[in-house]
């Protein structure tokens, strides 16, 4: 027995077909039924949009409308109720069109009897079931594919991209119609892609690091998951690219962090050892200077103490603070220091004859930052620029541009590139790939801008370049 209450909406503009049809309800006496009756179209269609029913029965001939057309109103006004539509006779087409339009099952009232009736409300019901069960998990799981942060697609079996999120816009910068001309394999670099993609079926790939090419040509860091997936006979990729970009480079500003606080141990250590002698070598140098009465041999004394004077200055730069506690943050143009900056590199740009191409942004972007430092970090990257660079060919590109709630500072040089095995160790203290070079231009510049609250990222290739992007939380004026 069926104990609970059924409400039932019957639609019939002949009194007594539903006199006849609530009888065949009230043999029933399993069930529980509520019955209301709407005579015209159109207090049915004041009763279905303005009520809730379990159940729907709609005659076909409803004076100048249709049952067809109230099933077509009612999936408008989006009803996931069961529809039963009642026809005069036996005519397939009514019957295909109903069924096509949503209904759950149609009876022909000429045939009709207690036993049909309950045998379709029993069918109806428990496919409405089933079907609004499977509606409420597919929009369930949609909701979740579309709102993922993870670039999630699923493409056929050679890699063309067929669906994706809204997220794999954002995280590649292309359009949704450019996303659907691309091949996954386009997009992804990494020289064992193509083997795992090919063994994809019988080997699903789990959390591997790959790089992802966007729009700009940047490079991200994701962990491609993927596998094989059947749908009735067609099989096709399911797979997802989760952006890890941003935790590697908290890693990296991380260990940054801790070889900068063991290297400032070792200088301070270094400084206190170095400037005792330093003292007493200069100290000598004055005493021997006035005993001395041959100017000639004063020379001597004076070329002593003056390097003395510059060891103590070089000692004193190495111990100079740079972290945001140290420096004084006043609101000022980021696009004021860069072009201090490029004023500042113009003689080695001249004498090298290397093109700058100045690309800043309209906005005025304005930030809490100390113009000396800032501008010494900005030579920094240009100088390193200059050098990697070929005379009468190099071009240096330095751009600013907003991104999300972010401003960028962008240098790209044409230059020789850096080796991947180097990559994590350029900002490293004293490490440097140069002949002459010292190893604390980059790990001050990292400094710098990590006391003005702002990340650098650097992507490279040997031979074609590097981009060293440096992004700041900023207001535009």
């Amino acid at each position: 027995m069926n104990s609970k209450l059924i409400r039932v909406l019957l639609v019939d503009d002949d009194e007594d077909d539903y006199f006849l049809t609530r009888e065949y309800f009230q043999d029933l006496v399993n069930w529980k039924f509520d019955i209301t009756w709407c005579a015209t179209f159109k207090d049915a269609e004041y009763q279905i949009r303005n009520n809730k029913y379990d159940l729907y029965l709609f005659d076909y001939l409803l004076g100048e409308s249709t049952g067809i057309d109230l099933i077509d109103l009612a999936c408008s006004f989006e009803c996931e109720e069961p529809i039963i539509l009642l026809t005069g006779k036996g005519d397939t087409k009514i019957a295909v069109e109903a069924l096509r339009l949503g209904a759950a099952d149609y009876l022909i009232k000429s045939e009709l009897d207690a036993e049909k009736l309950e045998r379709s409300i029993r069918y109806a019901l428990e496919r409405t079931s089933v079907l609004k069960a499977l509606r409420h998990s597919e929009r369930r799981y949609r909701r979740i594919f579309e709102e993922s942060n993870d670039f999630l697609f699923i493409s056929d079996l050679t890699g063309n991209i067929i669906d994706f999120n809204a997220s794999a816009t954002v995280l590649t910068g292309l359009s949704e119609e450019e996303l659907k001309e691309k091949n996954i394999l386009d997009l992804i670099e990494d020289p064992l892609f193509d083997v795992f993609w090919k063994n994809i079926a019988d080997h699903p790939v789990h959390d591997h690091e790959v790089r992802l090419l966007t729009k700009d040509g940047d490079k991200k860091y994701c962990l491609f998951s993927a596998s094989v997936e059947v749908d009735d006979v067609h099989p096709y990729i399911q797979g997802k690219l989760h952006d890890m970009t941003a935790r590697k480079q908290s890693e990296r500003e991380r260990l940054f962090s801790e070889k900068m606080a063991v290297t400032g141990r070792l200088v301070r250590m270094l400084a206190h050892e170095v400037r005792n002698p330093l003292t007493n070598v200069n100290l000598s140098a004055e005493q021997l200077e006035m005993e001395l009465a041959d100017e000639d041999q004063k020379f001597y004394t004076q070329i002593i103490k003056r390097n003395c004077t510059r060891i103590n200055d070089l000692i004193t730069q190495l111990l100079q603070p740079s972290t945001s506690e140290d420096i004084e943050l006043v609101e000022n143009s980021v696009h004021t220091v860069l072009s201090q900056a490029i004023n500042a590199a113009l003689d080695r740009v001249q004498l090298k004859r290397i093109q700058i191409v100045s690309e800043f942004a309209e906005e005025e972007f304005a930030l809490p930052l100390d113009m000396v430092s800032l501008e010494m970090a900005f030579l920094n990257l240009i100088t390193n620029a200059i050098e990697a660079m070929e005379e009468d060919i190099g071009i240096l590109k330095i751009a600013t541009k907003s991104h999300g709630d972010m401003m960028q500072v962008i240098f790209a040089d044409n230059g020789s590139g850096i080796s991947e095995e180097h990559m994590d160790k350029i900002f490293e203290p004293y490490f440097t790939g140069k002949n002459n070079g010292m190893g604390i231009g980059l790990s001050t510049t990292m400094s710098i801008i990590h006391a003005h609250h702002g990340r650098i990222d650097v992507q490279s290739e040997l031979g074609k370049g590097t981009t060293f992007t440096i992004s700041f939380q900023a207001s535009k004026q």
